[in-house]
């Protein structure tokens, strides 16, 4: 495969109206992972710092993965459903372990 077919199998252009639209595969978007870089991969326990407002200060959860930009973390809080995104300002880690099985 020439390096022109493999630029162009990561990129996808399009034409709409005379505007070239151009949209990259996500693994050129962000690193492998990008929140390992930031000290928190996913699974590790971390508490929400007051810097991050009333309604979310004190809570815990659980990293699931790195954001859309680059110093972003997705979480879950405990007893929700839903992923939220915090800067990692916002978040200090816990513990050190992730998600170990108890043993019986």
């Amino acid at each position: 495969m020439t390096s022109a077919a493999i630029a162009a199998s990561k990129s996808i252009s399009s034409e709409i109206r005379g505007v070239s639209i151009v949209s990259f595969a996500a693994e050129e978007a962000m690193p492998e992972s990008a929140c390992t870089h930031l000290g928190f991969p996913p699974g590790s326990r971390v508490q929400v710092k007051p810097e991050a407002g009333a309604r979310l200060a004190g809570k815990t959860g659980r990293v699931i993965g790195g954001g859309f930009y680059p110093r972003s973390l997705r979480l879950v809080l405990d007893g929700s459903k839903v992923p939220i995104t915090l800067h990692v300002n916002y978040v200090a880690a816990i513990d050190d372990e992730i998600d170990r099985v108890k043993s019986d």
